[in-house]
């Protein structure tokens, strides 16, 4: 049964998004195709993330969105974009400077909940920095902005979507063979130290590998939420708890769900275009609510 659920997510939501209303050829190649690779890659990598960050910082709530990274990125990206730089390259340094700071706050506080808020107060100071930084420059309205930190997916040229969805493919590789010490960091540091794993150094080498796809995302899509953290719970409860199994499973999910979200977002109220981010953020809210529920032990 959950190969069939995990195999109709890999193969429904991309002939939905591609074929809906009978696109004519020039319509499917220019626009559809790059923007289902958009749409599977940056959600497959949002959920391989945050599987990694769930693990390697034993929060349940760890994720790219709720820790930061991914606004970091945004904010990386908006001011490179402004400034004339490659937006590519703002969006990893200010991606992997949040997770510099996560991972300063990991050392910081003791306990799960204080390194989630302190993840949660990033989000909101960078997002505040992002909406700052376009009223300051009037060639971007506020509206964009506003777009951009909602994660409005719109098609870009059939290569840079090639490139994308590939590179998150690679780096999907790159976490699954280094899928042991992600269960062994799971497990605790003192465990993975005993096995022969450094716990600091792995530790950031996961966050850095993991984020730098979103990141690159990040720069075109713009910030998506709650992927990252509902996706690998649910992998988790189909029973693929195995880094081998988590982080593809993640992936393939992951891609589906933001795909099905993207497709929702084009046809709920065609012609008019949703930000993908509102769909799974209406989506994901209430699992979200659940799985906080789930460990905050309410049900004791």
């Amino acid at each position: 049964m959950r190969k069939v659920i995990v195999f109709s997510l890999l193969v429904v939501p991309p002939l939905l998004l591609l074929f809906w209303d009978s696109p004519p050829k020039e319509v499917l190649v220019r626009l559809r195709l790059p923007e289902l690779l958009l749409s599977f890659g940056f959600g497959g990598s949002l959920a391989a993330a945050g599987g990694v960050f769930q693990g390697v910082l034993k929060n349940p709530l760890a994720e790219p969105y709720t820790l930061g990274s991914a606004a970091g990125a945004a904010l990386g990206a908006s001011v490179a974009s402004v400034s004339g730089f490659p937006v590519e390259w703002g969006a990893l340094s200010g991606g992997l400077g949040a997770v510099l700071l996560i991972l300063f706050a990991f050392k910081l506080f003791s306990d799960p909940l204080s390194v989630l808020l302190f993840g949660v107060g990033l989000t909101a100071f960078f997002s505040a920095l992002i909406l700052f930084l376009y009223a300051l420059f009037p060639v971007y309205t506020l509206q964009e902005a506003l777009l951009f930190t909602l994660g409005y997916i719109t098609p870009v040229s059939l290569t840079l979507a090639l490139t994308l969805f590939l590179l998150s493919l690679l780096f999907t590789v790159f976490l699954l063979k280094r899928s042991k010490s992600l269960d062994l960091l799971s497990l605790g540091d003192e465990t993975a130290f005993f096995s022969g794993v450094d716990p600091q150094k792995e530790r950031l080498f996961l966050l850095v590998l993991s984020s730098v796809p979103v990141s690159l995302f990040v720069a075109y899509c713009g910030v998506v939420g709650f992927v990252g953290i509902v996706v690998p719970h649910a992998v988790r409860f189909l029973g693929f708890r195995r880094g081998t199994l988590l982080i593809p499973v993640s992936f393939a999910v992951g891609g589906g769900a933001l795909t099905f979200s993207q497709w929702v977002a084009r046809t709920v109220l065609y012609p008019t275009v949703l930000p993908a981010g509102v769909v799974t953020a209406i989506l994901g809210v209430p699992l979200f609510l659940y799985i906080l529920w789930r460990y905050t032990g309410v049900r004791g």
